[in-house]
């Protein structure tokens, strides 16, 4: 087979080109002054024709063959700093031939190294001045050491360009590219804070300003409430219209949220299809209703053309018993699954009718007894939870909305190991895998079957499947989510499925 050969491009990449470009102007300037300098000091010395010829192409041809050798480099900025030590080098040579006259050499020197520092810094400033030193050496040993320090009026008058505009177009220079960095530095922050596709904030920035906001809280007791959002049957719409139409349905919503909401309202793009609204100063009733507006915009103005699009919302105020951010975002997000169960394009409300529990009280010592190993909450929601369920031989415990451990009875903490310093489910997990109780869990990498478990959970708030245990028992477990937490319930012991069944059994394990 034959193979294509590219030749290489005699271009060098433009966005490469730029320190060799601004120095192709300055070094032209610089140069030019510069030979009128060295022209003064032949003329003061009466020096032969044959000396003028080495400056002239230094200053006037040098400028244009060092951008040459740029443009063709693979790296141009090694190659511009080639062309400055060359320089450094030529001035070398230079002060020998004006014979050492003070002003002039001392130009050349501290202008050579000043361009020198603005294009590599100390290192190549020190290199330059030894290729200057070895030029002047170089000098030295083909015309011989003549010195002639002194210089005459109009030598020092020929001197005077070159110290006033130098320094000014070097400072010139300096100054346009500290701008153009200032403009590359906020286009960064600006990339690294904002999603390419939506121009929302990317999930990072945002829970960044979601912690903002929870600590304002926690100083102050203003109000604030946490949306999560969802367009509906994304998939079908990547599947029926393609991915273009579902990134343009993304984009359209992201307009949409900036249309209807507040500027001092927060908007992210979660990850997908997903967003986060942060309204500050402001309660669940007001939320839902710039959010029943939002509905009403998306169904005027589809964010596909002939298509309805709609989006499903979950609305979490934050109150002074949200321990922490983790559960705050958790809240909302149990309330979108809500909305998504609902049958979708609606907005549910932490603490509407049907969002929660029914308002079911009973006192604390009607409870029964249960062991709390790690944390204990407020025991009228743990009633509330618990009430109808009939859990005093099956094992079950109870995580708050961050997935930490709230109560266990005495059968699960036996069924899964559960040691006195644990916290959270993952811990729990963990530390039944690692001592070969509990869940039969047939994965080498414990944080994924974590994670998929979590997303099962988050996607079916309701969800009941069979669970193999290391010690050849199988259970019926049965999982719920509440605004407050999630429940895991063992309901009864059963007998092994059957071959055909045991495989989607192992699926639900992760």
């Amino acid at each position: 087979m034959a193979t294509v050969t590219r030749e290489p491009s005699l271009e060098a990449p433009q966005n490469h080109l730029g320190f060799a470009r601004r120095s192709y102007f300055s070094r032209m300037a610089g140069l030019a002054l510069g030979f009128v300098m060295t022209s003064a000091v032949f003329i003061q010395n009466a020096a032969p024709a044959w000396m003028w010829i080495g400056p002239a192409l230094h200053c006037f041809v040098g400028p244009h063959v060092a951008w040459w050798l740029a443009r063709r480099a693979a790296n141009p900025r090694e190659a511009e700093r080639r062309n400055l030590l060359a320089d450094h080098f030529l001035g070398g040579v230079w002060i020998v031939l004006m014979q050492f006259n003070l002003l002039p050499s001392v130009l050349a020197v501290s202008l050579l190294s000043m361009d020198t520092m603005a294009g590599g810094g100390v290192r190549l400033v020190v290199r330059g001045l030894a290729f200057q030193l070895v030029g002047v050496l170089l000098g030295v040993a083909f015309w011989g050491l003549h010195v002639q320090p002194d210089a005459v009026r109009w030598t020092v008058l020929a001197c005077l360009p070159l110290l006033v505009c130098q320094p000014i177009l070097i400072s010139h220079i300096a100054r346009k590219a500290i701008h153009r960095l200032k403009q590359q530095s906020r286009a960064l922050e600006h990339q690294s804070q904002h999603d390419g596709l939506s121009g929302l904030y990317n999930r990072s920035h945002w829970e960044q300003l979601v912690r903002a906001e929870f600590a304002r809280f926690r100083r102050q007791g203003e109000p604030a409430v946490l949306v999560m959002a969802d367009l509906d049957h994304f998939k079908r719409i990547n599947d029926l219209h393609g991915h273009a139409a579902g990134d343009q349905a993304i984009c359209r919503f992201a307009s949409a949220l900036q249309r209807v909401l507040r500027e001092t309202d927060v908007c992210g793009r979660y990850g997908g299809e997903e967003f986060g609204v942060l309204l500050p100063m402001t309660s669940a009733a007001a939320a839902q209703e710039v959010l029943d507006r939002l509905r009403r915009d998306l169904h005027d103005q589809q964010l596909l053309d002939g298509t309805l699009v709609t989006a499903s919302f979950g609305v979490a105020e934050l109150t002074a018993d949200v321990p922490n951010v983790e559960a705050w975002l958790r809240l909302a997000d149990q309330m979108l699954y809500r909305a998504k169960h609902r049958g979708r394009d609606c907005v549910v409300v932490l603490g509407e009718e049907g969002a929660t529990q029914p308002d079911a009280l009973v006192s604390a010592s009607a409870r029964p007894s249960y062991s709390t190993p790690a944390l204990i909450t407020d025991p009228l929601r743990v009633s509330q939870l618990l009430i109808g369920l009939d859990i005093s031989e099956a094992p079950f415990a109870l995580f708050d909305p961050s997935d930490r451990l709230a109560v266990a009875n005495p059968a699960f903490i036996s069924l899964y190991a559960v040691q006195n310093d644990t916290v959270s489910f993952a811990d729990i997990i963990r530390n039944s895998y690692r001592h070969q109780v509990g869940p039969r869990i047939e994965t080498d990498d414990i944080d994924a079957w974590l994670r998929a478990a979590d997303g099962k959970r988050r996607s079916q708030p309701q969800r009941n499947f069979l669970v193999d245990i290391v010690d050849g028992r199988w259970f019926h477990l049965f999982e719920t989510s509440y605004s407050d937490g999630w429940l895991m319930v063992l309901l009864f012991e059963t007998s092994p499925p059957t071959a055909s069944i045991q495989p989607a059994a192992a699926t639900v394990l992760g």
